[in-house]
């Protein structure tokens, strides 16, 4: 898949009744069955189209709805409605529009993903801390608008998600993010720390991310 193209995750039970609706030029669909095997699938990627059936999302335990919506704050949502018994599928949503958004959100998130050595002092929680009342300090050592390396010796093996603050971003709030990979020790001669992938990173941290990169790459 080229940098130029994305994933729509279609969480549906039954694909057939899509046919070809979802064909893209720039993405291609992925039907998945359930709300958990779409949140794993989902922290491993930048950028994804969701395509969701309201009533499995209405079904589902409220921290996966919770989850999946964190994500559709950011990722382009096309809401349906499907009709299996009649086999067709009620579009809540423009598809039109959902492909805009999407071609221009592959757009914006992968014009730099080369990392960058930045030493930027971050706090860090558990996802079911938000408000951070139990934050653990680490140093980012590497940074690009898609996530960052935090040299840490508190790993939070045990997590998919975290919060992360970064007090030197002018819009410092939380960043919703998901942990790719986690170690504790240096035996490699590497250092212990987590990688990190932003999910809910807003436009004007995205930009500020960016004109950390150009410093950061000037000196």
């Amino acid at each position: 898949m080229s940098a130029s193209s994305s994933t729509v995750f279609v969480l549906t039970d039954t694909p057939g009744i899509y046919g070809n609706d979802l064909d893209h030029a720039s993405s291609f669909p992925v039907f998945i069955k359930d709300i958990k095997s779409l949140l794993e699938k989902l922290k491993d990627v930048a950028m994804a189209g969701l395509v969701l059936e309201l009533p499995k999302v209405m079904k589902a335990s409220r921290d996966d709805r919770d989850r999946l919506f964190t994500y559709a704050k950011t990722f382009p949502v096309l809401r349906t409605k499907p009709n299996p018994r009649h086999g067709f599928v009620a579009y809540l949503d423009a598809r039109e529009c959902f492909f805009m958004n999407l071609d221009a959100a592959i757009g914006k998130r992968c014009r730099s993903h080369n990392r960058v050595l930045v030493r930027l002092e971050c706090l860090f929680s558990a996802e079911k801390d938000p408000v951070m009342s139990r934050g653990v300090g680490g140093t980012i050592l590497d940074i690009s608008p898609g996530g960052c390396f935090i040299n840490t010796s508190s790993v939070m093996k045990d997590e998919s998600f975290i919060h992360l603050h970064i007090p030197e971003l002018e819009n410092s709030r939380p960043i919703f993010s998901s942990v790719r990979w986690a170690k504790t020790d240096a035996d490699d001669g590497t250092l212990p720390g987590m990688g990190i992938m932003f999910i809910d990173l807003s436009d004007d941290q995205l930009e500020n991310i960016i004109s950390l990169q150009l410093t950061a790459q000037a000196r």
